[in-house]
């Protein structure tokens, strides 16, 4: 009888495991900023149940990776923020439910130009 017990609670414990992770749906992998240009990305992991706060982890092919706990935890929504460049590959949480990719932004990383001194050129 223990060692049916006993087999039976690691059954569970895996499944538990399994059913807690939230990967990101394929129509957000790929997404991204073009080079040169850095992206802010938020994620959502919707439907927690009220778990306790998470973590996210999230790669791209530029070779960034992002491991965050969230900063936002609602009762049944957390909140994630990376930046990184590049495409997404992949994003996970330790969490029940959905996680998406709520949106993201891209900022040029080049230097902007100086000012222009109107004593020395034009300006436009």
């Amino acid at each position: 009888m223990r060692k049916a017990t006993l087999a039976l609670l690691i059954v569970a414990a895996i499944g538990g495991a399994t059913l807690m992770a939230a990967n990101i749906g394929s129509t957000f992998i790929g997404q991204g900023c073009a080079p040169g240009f850095i992206g802010s990305f938020h994620f959502v992991n919707n439907q927690t149940g009220g778990a306790g706060a998470g973590q996210l982890s999230a790669t791209w092919d530029s070779g960034d990776t992002c491991q965050v706990g969230a900063y936002s935890v609602l009762s049944n929504t957390q909140h994630f923020s990376c930046m990184a460049t590049g495409l997404l590959t992949s994003a996970s949480t330790n969490l029940p439910g959905k996680l998406v990719l709520s949106h993201y932004t891209c900022t040029d990383t080049k230097e902007p130009p100086p000012p222009c001194d109107p004593k020395k050129e034009v300006c436009k």
